[in-house]
């Protein structure tokens, strides 16, 4: 075991958290996001139900749960978060407080020590927000002992987070880590001066993060749908539990409220459900629509977010999606995607074209799996992704240089867009063009392999796959002799796919955007070589009537 680890999980290190322990506690504004009953109940006879994963929990067992080996990281991450908290109080049991009580005692007690599992980062940030927020209903059941073992418990782990939070955060875990701090400073607000100026610290720190983390468009670093809400959701916490201490939020902090918002509706299909970009699945509809709700934005979506890349063509029923910016930065590339200039398509409520996308309990191959440019409603030269992702989960030689270019009239939309993630390997640039007529029933695209500069290729011969993965729900096959695939809605309605310059096909293919399910799917593929003076493909999607 590393030194430095050793030294985390060693009593001396334990011994330092409890120092100067807060000796009163303030309630800060209850947890207001709804719980479900159906795994608080099953909560009550023992068992926690995450990610796909059922496994027992009791609180004094010879078995702790909250490190058992044979367990999933992410079912021990949920265990170990405590969001099941609002579930036990949702289920309409009246023991349910008693049991949280008990659980809550069990883990300081079997956990007052350092682990790498118990006390990560952002699992630690997540627990101490879900106590606390939780300290009233948790009263109502609770020893006249407990209110100083829990105080003493999270003075604990706040001390903990504060230490690590100097190696410094980045992403959405950073505004968790600031929000569990600023809801441990409210709490103890009335112990002394140091928690007031340990609170304006916090609160000029996520101010200044958030101005560079949320884009002037809307959109947090990561580029990725589902860390919008996510993200949305911290901040409306933070500005919850301020406005239960009579503080004022910082200007920084409701601006980026009122700049995500949109953004979260830019990224909704008609069914309610989140567009599969960048490590996203389609999310809880409910949880959105309170999200915004509470956001207090009615601003609609954007057309584009031009900052971060993103493109929204609306039209009729029909809805597309288009990825066309340069993937994240290093640092925010963690769970990114070499998707650039994939595309999404609804019509009303039913997807049509998706990304293949990934949801949080999927196992580790199949997120590395998904992250390829394969996985994406794109175009793919030789088998290679258009973004490397390397062995360590990172993104090097990214998709740079992505142009587009926007236009409108009398109803109809264009966008004409490329690439050069395929310029240092094969000299070619990838360009795709498309058109939304103003009824929403015909989308036409143009895929161009070409050198750069107008120049030819230089590593010609190269085999090129434009994929159209469709949604599970969609029922395809081959027509016109194998030059058209027609596609079937679940309400009935039909889309057909024609395409001129490349070989039209149907292969299988796999989607991962619904929680805990892999669901067997179809995609629609154009194959063909790119010669020394480049390649073209026409394609177009059109509703068909009747």
């Amino acid at each position: 075991m590393p030194f430095g680890r050793w030294l985390l999980g060693s009593p001396l290190y334990a011994l330092t958290l409890g120092r100067g322990s807060p000796k009163s506690f303030f309630a800060v504004a209850p947890d207001p996001w709804p719980g479900d009953a159906v795994v608080g109940l099953r909560l009550m006879v023992g068992e926690l139900m995450a990610h796909g994963q059922v496994g027992p929990v009791a609180a004094g067992s010879d078995d702790p749960p909250w490190r058992r080996e044979g367990t999933s990281a992410l079912w021990l991450d949920s265990l170990n978060g405590f969001a099941w908290l609002r579930d036990l109080r949702d289920c309409g049991d009246p023991s349910a407080a008693a049991l949280a009580v008990r659980l809550i005692d069990d883990w300081s007690e079997c956990e007052w020590r350092w682990s790498p599992v118990t006390w990560k980062r952002e699992v630690l940030a997540a627990r101490m927000v879900n106590w606390i927020r939780h300290y009233d209903w948790l009263a109502t059941a609770a020893d006249p002992g407990f209110p100083a073992r829990f105080v003493f418990a999270i003075a604990r782990q706040r001390a903990h987070l504060k230490r690590v939070m100097r190696a410094g955060l980045i992403g959405h875990e950073a505004v968790l880590a600031m929000k569990a701090m600023i809801f441990a400073d409210i709490a103890f607000l009335r112990d002394g001066k140091r928690f007031e100026n340990s609170l304006e610290h916090q609160l000029s720190r996520l101010a200044r993060f958030v101005k560079r983390y949320v884009a002037h468009d809307g959109l947090v670093a990561e580029r990725a749908p589902h860390l919008q809400v996510a993200v949305l959701r911290h901040l409306l916490d933070v500005r919850a539990a301020l406005t239960s201490a009579e503080r004022r939020p910082p200007a920084e902090l409701v601006a980026a409220i009122d700049r995500m918002a949109p953004m979260v509706r830019f990224f909704r299909h008609g069914d309610g459900g989140l567009a599969l970009f960048n490590g996203s699945w389609e999310g809880e509809r409910t949880l959105m629509d309170l999200v915004l709700a509470r956001s207090g934005s009615s601003e609609p979506a954007p057309a584009m977010a031009l900052q971060s890349g993103f493109q929204r063509l609306a039209a009729g029923t029909s809805l597309v999606i288009v990825d066309a910016g340069s993937p994240p930065g290093r640092g925010m590339d963690g769970s990114a995607h070499a998707g650039t200039l994939s595309f999404e398509m609804s019509a009303a409520h039913e997807r049509l074209v998706v990304n293949c996308g990934v949801y949080p309990g999927a196992a580790t191959e199949w997120k590395r799996f998904m992250r390829f440019t394969a996985a994406h409603s794109t175009a793919v030269v030789d088998d290679t992704n258009s973004t490397e992702i390397t062995d360590h989960g990172s993104l090097e030689y990214r998709a740079g240089n992505v142009l587009v270019d926007r236009a409108e009239d009398q109803g109809s939309q264009w966008l004409d867009m490329s690439h050069d993630g395929y310029r240092s390997l094969y000299g070619i640039i990838h360009r795709r063009r498309l058109w939304l007529s103003a009824d929403g029933g015909d989308l036409r695209g143009e895929d161009m392999f070409t050198g750069p500069d107008g120049r030819m290729v230089t590593v010609p011969d190269r085999r090129f796959i434009i994929r159209f993965h469709l949604h599970p729900t969609v029922k395809a096959t081959l027509a016109q002799s194998g030059q058209a695939v027609l596609m079937r809605l679940p309400s009935g309605r039909g889309w057909r796919l024609r395409a001129s310059g490349a070989g039209v096909g149907l292969a299988e293919s796999i989607y991962l955007g619904e929680d805990g399910r892999h669901r067997r799917t179809e995609q629609i593929v154009l194959v063909g070589q790119i010669p020394a003076e480049g390649a073209a493909v026409k394609w177009a999607l059109t509703r068909m009537e009747g």
